[in-house]
């Protein structure tokens, strides 16, 4: 049921980078996307996360470390608004 309702919240809201019917390729957006879209910050270093957690194989949520990482990515962004939001995440966690 818990799973349920995160994903409930989490699809009411999804990036505005994509409205209806657009893509977003993720590897493309940058920082000044990124940090334009005020809404979608979370949703998108959710995704981030959910992405790294397939590639690694791990499949718990910590909620603490992902505000962390939300902190920490919009901080970087903030020093090279022109950098890649991909490049920004580490391959192996």
């Amino acid at each position: 049921m818990k799973s349920a309702l995160v994903i409930g919240a989490f699809l009411a809201v999804l990036p505005t980078l994509a409205v209806a019917g657009e893509k977003v390729d993720m590897a493309e957006l940058t920082c000044k996307q990124f940090l334009a879209d005020e809404e979608g910050i979370l949703p998108t270093v959710v995704w981030i996360d959910g992405y790294l957690s397939h590639q690694s194989g791990n499949t718990v949520i910590d909620m603490d470390q992902l505000v962390e990482n939300v902190k920490q990515i919009a901080n970087d962004c903030a020093a090279e608004p022109d950098k890649k939001i991909m490049d920004l995440v580490p391959e192996d966690e």
